[in-house]
């Protein structure tokens, strides 16, 4: 499978990981230098320093192999603009970070799957680990 990935924070190294140690060809577009060197330099991916609204980055990415984006920004604006681009390719898999619950009919509506509010999700499996019954 090949995923391309938005976004190149930390959440984004630990779907890098994932994916290739399952075999998966992982592209990663970040418009930020910084977390662009960062990726290069941890992993052994093609990262694309862009912003993801400009220009033809998906093409020159290979979204026609995709089969998958995933969006990872803490920007719900870029996230939706790379789930909308997702779409115009007819990539398979649309998946994003949901950063404000307002927002996640416009994604639906796309038929992106949506992960909201990860920092709760991570607070109720580390919770889940108290034993409450003492």
């Amino acid at each position: 499978m090949y995923v391309i990935i938005v976004g190149a924070g930390a959440v984004t190294k630990q779907l890098i990981a994932i994916a290739q140690e399952q075999g998966h060809r992982v592209s990663v577009i970040e418009k930020q230098e910084e977390y662009a060197r960062d990726i290069m330099r941890e992993f052994d991916v093609q990262v694309f320093h862009a912003d993801i609204s400009k220009g033809k980055i998906l093409e020159e990415a290979g979204v026609k192999h995709a089969d998958t984006i995933i969006a990872t920004t803490d920007d719900d604006s870029v996230n939706l603009m790379a789930m909308m681009l997702g779409k115009q390719y007819e990539i398979e898999n649309l998946i994003t970070m949901l950063h404000d619950k307002e927002h996640r009919a416009m994604f639906e509506k796309l038929g992106v799957q949506v992960l909201s509010n990860p920092e709760k999700l991570i607070a109720r499996k580390l919770f889940g680990f108290l034993d409450v019954d003492k």
